[in-house]
């Protein structure tokens, strides 16, 4: 009992310390691709949309496939900034809601993932050797993830599985099973909370209650304008919410109850157990190694300029 329990907090750590690592792989390779992203005219939104259409082929990329992993936003948003990246000339709109990649679009993805993997390379701190066992401990825990049986459904993971690359150079291969393990996490967030029964917006709302980042209406309509949801969603999921007895108080002070909170902490739990389940395919030696190399990787790249 104690050991299973002590290797489930080590894999938490481990998981911890990848959230980490990612957050600052990104900070080195985003100064080579902004410049590109600001020749190119593709904001943002528009570049994560061109690589989520790359990784959907041969099938399209619509707004129905984009809510799959983000439901939270309403699909006349998603249309809207897809068809905004169709008049860049970056998306063909090939039937009505439904997009292809130009060959402007082809071309962005290849030069952005190019330059972005080349910065990964340039900035690895860690010998070739212990770059390569990483990457080899990584391949092996997106392997699990790929193969457990659902739930949740592997629908995230196996979008951004397609992008992975060779594992020599290590570091992008290890960048990209990272992202991998962030679309299972996801994969698994939402097997978590789907099961309830709860709309999207009301999660939207409940999760940021509970995280203690909105106290009032306003406060939610602000972090939440992206969605692109009517301020009357948003007025229907609070009212939801407190009808379930999961948040208290007017709309200018808005609390979390106790049985807001267990319900909350429950799909953590939830989720926890179906991210980590797939982590059983490393012995705790090999978790142990992952966190030490990964710790490693951490400190080189905050000591790199």
């Amino acid at each position: 009992m104690s050991t299973a329990r002590n290797f489930a907090i080590k894999e938490k750590h481990l998981w911890g310390l990848i959230c980490e690592t990612e957050s600052a792989l990104v900070d080195h390779y985003q100064a080579s691709i902004e410049p590109f992203i600001r020749e190119s005219e593709a904001g943002n939104r528009q570049w994560g949309l061109l690589l989520a259409a790359l990784t959907f082929e041969p099938d399209k990329i619509t707004p129905a496939h984009l809510m799959v992993r983000g439901p939270y936003t309403n699909a006349d948003e998603y249309l809207a900034r897809l068809r905004k990246s169709s008049d860049n000339g970056f998306l063909q709109e090939v039937e009505p809601g439904e997009f292809r990649l130009t060959e402007k679009g082809r071309s962005f993805n290849a030069q952005f993932i190019a330059l972005a993997r080349q910065a990964m390379v340039e900035v690895d701190p860690l010998v070739l050797e212990d770059s390569s066992r990483l990457a080899e401990l990584f391949s092996r825990l997106v392997e699990s993830c790929l193969a457990t049986e659902p739930p949740p459904k592997n629908w995230s993971i196996a979008l951004s599985y397609k992008l992975m690359p060779e594992m020599n150079p290590p570091m992008p291969f290890i960048e990209q099973a990272i992202s991998c393990l962030f679309a299972y996490r996801d994969d698994c967030h939402l097997a978590a909370w789907q099961q309830t029964g709860m709309t999207a917006t009301s999660m939207d709302v409940l999760t940021l209650i509970w995280k203690k980042e909105s106290k009032s209406l306003n406060d939610l309509l602000v972090k939440l304008s992206q969605r692109g949801h009517s301020e009357e969603v948003y007025i229907n999921a609070v009212s939801e919410l407190q009808q379930l007895g999961f948040i208290t108080g007017t709309r200018n002070s808005l609390r979390l109850s106790t049985a807001g909170q267990v319900f909350r902490d429950r799909i953590e739990q939830e989720t926890d157990r179906y991210f980590y389940m797939p982590w059983t395919c490393l012995s705790q030696s090999e978790v142990e190694e992952m966190s030490s190399l990964s710790t490693r990787l951490l400190d080189g790249l905050k000591t790199k300029p």
